[in-house]
Order: C-alpha cells, then structure tokens, then sequence
C-alpha cells in the first residue's frame, strides 16, 4: 500500500488513480488486473472495490500482491456507491473509471497521462476504444479530438466525445462530486454532465486505442427497461442545470427518444416505444 503520513497524506502520490468497482467478477477481473499490472505507464495506484460480490472475487483480489493495488469491500451498494468510495480514497493526481471485465491496452494509462501533462487547458482527455465479444473485435470507436467544451458535445449525447465513463481526468477538477445513487444505469452521464456544467470541463481526446470494451451477455447495456430509466434521470438531472438551455434541453429529449425508439421496435416492442417517447417527453415538465 501507499504510505502515508502521520497527517494521513500520501507520500509521493501516484500520477493516477484507476478506479474499479467489482460485483461477482470472478470470470473477468483478473485479466483486467492482468492489464493494469501491463501498463508501461507504471506509476498508478488501482483502486478495486468489492462491491457485496458472492462469487470468487474476494479470493481472486485475495491474490492481489501487488502494494498499488488496494481493496475496498463493501455491502453490495451498486456501481455509484462503488465508484464513489474509491473516488473517496483516491490520491493520483488524475483519475480513471474501469470495469472489472474490461482490459486496457498496454500504453493506455501512458498517452492520457501524457497528454493531460503536455495539455494543461484540458480537464478531461478521451481516446480510441475496441469492442470485442469473444475475443473477436466488433468495432473500434475513434473520438473526435478537438479541444472543446464538454458540456454542449455531453448535453447532446454526441457518441464522438462519450462511449462510456472511461474519460480521465484531474482529480483537482472532480473535487467532492459524486456518481448519483438510485439508478442502475446512465449514472456515468449523469455524473460528468453535472460536472461538466459546473465545472466548465475542456475535452480533449488522444487517437491511441486506450480501452477494450468487451462484451458479453450480462452487459448492463442489455436492460432496456433500466436504460430507459436511466435517460429519465438524466433529463430531470438536466433539467436542474445551469448551462442546460432550453434548446439544449430540448436536443437532448430528442436524441434520446430516437434511442429509446429504435431500441424498443428492435425488440419487437412497438407499444412500448410509443410510451418511452410520452415517458421521455413528459420528464422535468
């Protein structure tokens, strides 16, 4: 572990802290630390918290004998509250959000952390993802790379500046903000919107693939019924912004009802996307 001061300061903090919630990630989660320990960048600290897991995790982590790896456990909480108590124990100076069943390529930490540094205007640094399933790539995803406001490019859930929450950032520029609890998904979005908003977050993004996304079939994003519940919270949350205009907040509604939309009749569910769009429409009213 790292140590620390009397006071409880870190000594020599790591450049970045990688945060990891865990729930019943023994099939996965250790290639994913397998990946973190690959880095070429070597100076991070990896965060993991075991959220209430009942599989094999605890003894996966168990394991773990690396001194920048720590382990938090705790009663199953969800993803915010996981990710929130490792942003409490986070001391690098930037910050990156990973999934247990997710793995980073080798040089994934040393191009953001190089890019943070060569680039102090920007809060937020972005970069190229591969989707894999099985082993087999389904797509790779390439970020835009201009330098702009983040909020305007979140707030219409543009796809070239957001895949998931797995940005880095300044730590400094995260302060005591926090992942929503109470919704199982789009809880990411939530969380940098109202930072940007408050913050004023600059985007940037490195073209290196910096994440592989990997699915499978127990993919959060398989929940169209919580992703829609997820969009919901996300307009109320918008809709208490300060940079949220109308227009905005008006593209916003429209892009996710064409989301949801297409979503529900891919299912076969025309009834259903027909009271998404009410749902959708009605919200923050």
């Amino acid at each position: 572990m790292l140590a620390r001061t009397g006071s409880g300061a870190v000594v020599n903090p790591p450049a970045v802290s990688i945060i990891m919630p865990a729930f019943n990630a023994a099939p996965f989660i250790e290639e994913a630390i397998d990946s973190v320990l690959a880095q070429t960048c070597k100076d991070w600290e990896l965060i993991v918290v075991d959220d209430g897991s009942t599989d094999e995790t605890a003894a996966i982590l168990a394991r773990q004998h690396d001194p920048r790896i720590s382990v938090i456990r705790q009663a199953n909480a969800g993803v915010s509250a996981a990710r929130n108590a490792a942003l409490d124990a986070a001391t690098g100076e930037f910050v990156t959000f990973m999934d247990s069943d997710d793995r980073l390529p080798a040089e994934a930490l040393m191009h953001r952390v190089g890019y943070l540094q060569a680039n102090p205007e920007v809060d937020i640094v972005n970069g190229g993802i591969r989707v894999t399933e099985g082993g087999e790539t389904l797509r790779a995803y390439a970020p835009s790379t201009a330098v702009t406001a983040l909020l305007p490019r979140l707030a219409a859930l543009d796809e070239g500046c957001f895949f998931g929450p797995f940005y880095m950032l300044r730590r400094a520029r995260i302060g005591t903000h926090r992942f929503p609890r109470g919704i199982t998904h789009c809880e990411d979005l939530c969380f940098f919107l109202e930072l940007a908003d408050s913050k004023d977050l600059i985007y940037g993004a490195v073209e290196s693939e910096v994440y592989e996304y990997r699915k499978h079939g127990d993919s959060a994003m398989t929940n169209l019924q919580g992703i829609e519940s997820g969009y919901l919270a996300l307009i109320r949350l918008a809709a208490r912004l300060q940079q949220m205009t109308p227009g905005r907040t008006r593209a916003l509604k429209f892009r996710i009802t064409s989301i949801m939309v297409k979503s529900w009749l891919r299912n076969a569910r025309p009834l259903r996307a027909l009271q998404a769009v009410f749902r959708i429409w009605t919200a923050a009213r």
